[in-house]
């Protein structure tokens, strides 16, 4: 079919892939509809009749839209022709009807024509039948199609009335050919000038224009209209209000060509952006500050703190401190290691947020020795902590390991935390052809509904403890979805009273096919 089935869309009777013609045909004699039927068919035409011999059984068959012709004989016993044309061009006003009938008068058969018919044949031409019902579909289908384009219009027509009410962007319409500019009331409200003020030319934008501006802009211009392949120009630039100060606006339009290619028409918009660019100027120099300053702070912090950790160290490794001073020799450096976690997750969100991307340093990894390494440098901080592990098929893959060990250390810190002193915590790796399944779950409370939807946004922190032991900065998580995805990869979560909550993440052993930013 060429077009899909509607109402005044018939099929194209040449296409022999398409279903049967479905033919509603209104005849009283089973042998007159025995000879028609065999007629379509022995001239190329596969049919699907459906025969009907009253106004009853008619009316009720009008109502299935799926049929594409209508076939009716003028003459039949207590239902007339002209009352089933006139049932049929009610009900299916753009559906085929054709009569097929035995003596029919050429006056009679003219009203008939008038009255909305479109074609009639004797019964004693047959042969007239085939190219009549070619003719009635292929007009029908014209028929449609100018309907509905003449429908487009006037819907695309009614789009652009309501776009120039709905609006207050200055719209115009430049005529190529004849030079001439027509625009809406958009100007006044953006820029202070009336309709009245303009010439149809557009002498007054030449003057309006800021001149450093201007070549550019008239350039682009000429290149669009004089270049058959380009259907759009757009452009930014300052145009001078009626007050005297500049406006910045973005300047867009689509360009109408003839059958040769020639520009006929350009229509388009101009929208003031002063404000919007002053905003994103003013964002700009926000976010640029704010990564200069905790780039800064964070790094300038690293060397302090490492040193304090260290020294701790060194501190809770003498044999000769007392229990008083071992006990601060941790307190230090337990806080010094929370605080160099935070200035990590500062600097990796600083890079995510404002610089791109998590950068990765990829290198074959095994995933097995990695967990375990992970594990016990967690467990070291959680003495008398059960963490049981379970391994299939972990394999091997290209990963970033220091940022894999980064993910699975805040993840299972996380489930120590949030879940009691005798519960334990399992995590699980489970091994794909072209991937790992990477899982650690913990009993204990369920996160909070209201919490869970956004758990990996930045700045979201779960209940804190009454001795501040599960302070965070809120940005742990979000920069475990940054690095999960930065390996291609995705993070999930399941939390509920009788399960527990598991973290669930899907890695895939090579990098994507599409490279993303790897440092």
């Amino acid at each position: 079919m060429s077009l899909p089935h509607t109402e005044g869309s018939p099929p194209d009777v040449g296409d022999r892939t398409r279903p049967p013609l479905r033919v509603l045909l209104l005849e009283d004699d089973p042998l007159d509809a025995e000879l028609i039927q065999a007629r379509l068919e022995r001239d190329g035409l596969s049919v699907a009749l459906s025969r009907v011999d009253s106004d009853g059984s008619f009316t009720q068959a009008l109502a299935d839209h799926g049929h594409e012709l209508i076939l009716a004989d003028y003459n039949i016993p207590g239902f007339g022709g002209t009352r089933a044309l006139e049932l049929a061009r009610h009900a299916r006003p753009q559906l085929p009807f054709i009569f097929v009938s035995g003596a029919l008068g050429e006056e009679r058969a003219i009203e008939l024509m008038k009255l909305g018919a479109t074609d009639y044949v004797l019964k004693g031409r047959l042969e007239r039948l085939v190219p009549s019902v070619q003719r009635a579909l292929r007009e029908a289908r014209e028929s449609a199609e100018r309907l509905q384009a003449e429908q487009r219009l006037r819907e695309s027509e009614e789009r652009y009335r309501l776009a120039m009410r709905a609006t207050r962007d200055s719209l115009w319409d430049w005529d190529v050919r004849a030079g001439r500019i027509t625009r809406n009331d958009g100007l006044r409200e953006q820029f202070g000038y009336s309709v009245r003020e303009l010439d149809v030319a557009g002498e007054w934008w030449l003057k309006a224009v800021h001149p450093e501006d201007l070549g550019r802009v008239l350039h682009g211009l000429q290149t669009a209209v004089q270049s058959p392949g380009v259907d759009r120009w757009e452009d930014e630039y300052r145009l001078r209000r009626k007050d005297g100060s500049y406006a910045t606006v973005s300047d867009h339009g689509f360009v109408v060509r003839d059958e040769h290619g020639r520009a006929t028409r350009m229509v388009g918009a101009t929208q003031d952006v002063t404000e919007r660019r002053a905003a994103e100027a003013e964002a700009r120099q926000h976010a640029e500050f704010a990564q200069q300053l905790i780039g800064i702070v964070s790094h300038d912090l690293r060397n302090p703190l490492g040193a304090i950790s260290l020294s701790a160290s060194g501190l809770m490794n003498h044999a000769g401190l007392d229990e008083r001073n071992a006990f601060y020799a941790r307190l230090i450096f337990t806080s010094a290691e929370r605080a160099t976690r935070m200035v990590r997750d500062l600097l990796d969100f600083t890079r995510a947020r404002l610089g791109g991307g998590i950068p990765l340093q990829r290198r074959a990894v095994d995933l097995y020795a990695l967990v375990r390494q992970v594990l016990q440098e967690v467990g070291l901080n959680h003495s008398g902590r059960e963490i049981r592990e379970h391994y299939q098929d972990a394999g091997r893959g290209l990963w970033d390991a220091d940022r894999l060990a980064q993910v699975l250390s805040n993840l299972v810190s996380n489930a120590l935390q949030y879940s009691p002193n005798e519960g334990h915590v399992t995590v699980s790796v489970v091994g794909e052809a072209e991937a790992v399944w990477l899982k650690v779950h913990n009993i204990g409370d369920p996160i909070p509904d209201g919490l869970l939807g956004r758990l990996f946004e930045p700045l979201q922190r779960g209940e804190e403890s009454p001795d501040n032991s599960r302070r965070s900065i809120g940005l742990g998580l979000y920069i475990v979805d940054q690095i999960v995805r930065a390996h291609g990869g995705t993070v999930g979560v399941r939390s509920s009273s009788e399960e527990g909550t598991t973290f669930q993440i899907h890695l895939p052993r090579m990098p994507p096919s599409v490279p993303g930013r790897e440092g």
